[in-house]
């Protein structure tokens, strides 16, 4: 009996990963020519593009050349260095028929995250606490370019948070709207799991500062809440049983979204959301609620914010585009777990559902598959 129970441990143990990590190793490669433009690495763990690196890993996308997507080096954008150095790839200094040459290669553009680095957060390691100067970031003109001639070629173009919001010049996010028949309203808004000032050091600064100067120099919050903040710098605030009957922002995709893409019908999402609205040429498949009570519902109003607004947008047809109203490619994923096969049908292990601050359940139910489904959906559209 003894025998049986070891045996049957390292089965579980070790048999068991192993062939998984070998069935994974052997399945055959998928070469995709995609460029990850992501602008505010300002750690080594690059979080900002960590979960698409995941998808490509997982179902063995490589580059042209048969190499893995490296998630710390394939990517344009801001490369942090030892010692405070840093150093800056793109395609700024490109001349426009190079611009045409790179979208005639691409199959994918993928604009994960153009916010930028700061000099407090780089310098003075004060991550997301004060607003300081740019050191490197926003849309620039040749990365509208290169969109354009992507559009224009029909490749699969991918945007999310942040795209369009600063430090994109607003003659720049004027033109990629129109482009893609999108806008941002202006506003941005996240979740914290505690506003307690005092419990809560990693606050924001520059949000107790902006809130206090504008609310009479008061900071009544103690509990969760979503915090809302526009370009102009107006924001407010909706705490938890105060303002709110559930203290997070949900996804709800729609019947068709869940189908196409194998997602979740709702999941709660606590990071970076931008309110961008669409024209009739693209289609909405996934929608944010906020749950206000009377009083956050007046709040909502007097500052013009709907409590539903799209979470995903999807255009097929003439062009392929995706825009994700969120920050959803940052999330702090473990890449090793992406080198085993069906990975993700114990994927319940990774994540609680009792934590309104984690991500994870949002990764393995809704980005995982759904970008799993685009990239496949292309791929074969591709090799016909």
């Amino acid at each position: 009996m003894r025998i049986k129970f070891f045996l049957a441990l390292f089965i579980i143990f070790f048999g068991l990963p192993l062939t998984s990590y070998l069935i994974w190793y052997f399945t055959p490669t998928k070469k995709i020519n995609i460029l990850i433009a992501d602008k505010t690495v300002s750690t080594f763990y690059r979080s900002e593009h960590r979960s698409l690196n995941w998808v490509l890993n997982r179902y063995r996308y490589v580059r042209h050349d048969g190499s893995p997507y490296l998630f710390d080096s394939n990517y344009y954008g801001f490369f942090p260095l030892e010692d405070k150095k840093y150093f800056i790839r793109d395609i700024d200094s490109l001349s426009e028929e190079a611009l045409d040459s790179i979208s005639e290669k691409l199959d994918i553009y993928h604009l994960a995250d153009l916010y930028g680095v700061y000099y407090n957060e780089w310098y003075l390691d004060t991550f997301e606490t004060e607003h300081s100067r740019k050191i490197y970031g926003g849309m620039s003109r040749n990365d509208l370019i290169l969109l354009k001639k992507m559009k224009e070629k029909k490749k699969l173009i991918l945007g999310e948070f942040n795209m369009l919001a600063h430090p994109t010049p607003t003659p720049i996010r004027n033109e990629a709207e129109k482009m893609l028949d999108i806008k941002w309203s202006g506003w941005v808004l996240r979740y914290f799991d505690l506003l307690d000032t005092i419990k809560n050091p990693e606050l924001p600064r520059w949000v107790i500062r902006l809130y206090m100067q504008q609310h009479g120099n008061q900071w009544p919050f103690k509990r969760s809440g979503i915090v809302f903040v526009h370009e102009d710098e107006r924001l407010f605030i909706l705490e938890n049983r105060t303002h709110l009957k559930r203290e997070v922002p949900f996804i709800y995709a729609s019947d068709y979204a869940v189908k196409k893409y194998n997602i979740i019908a709702n999941v709660h999402y606590p990071y970076w959301i931008d309110i961008t609205h669409t024209g009739k040429s693209n289609k909405v498949i996934a929608w944010y609620k906020i749950r206000p009570n009377k009083a956050g519902d007046s709040i909502l109003k007097a500052y013009n914010v709907p409590d539903v607004f799209p979470a995903i947008i999807e255009h097929l047809g003439d062009y392929r585009f995706y825009y994700f109203c969120g920050d959803f490619s940052d999330n702090p994923v473990e890449l090793l777990t992406s080198r085993f096969w069906q990975i993700e049908k114990i994927s319940g292990l990774f994540y609680s559902t009792m934590l309104y601050n984690e991500r994870k359940k949002f990764f393995w139910k809704l980005y995982m598959p759904m970008m799993k489904n685009i990239l496949n959906e292309y791929y074969l559209t591709k090799i016909r």
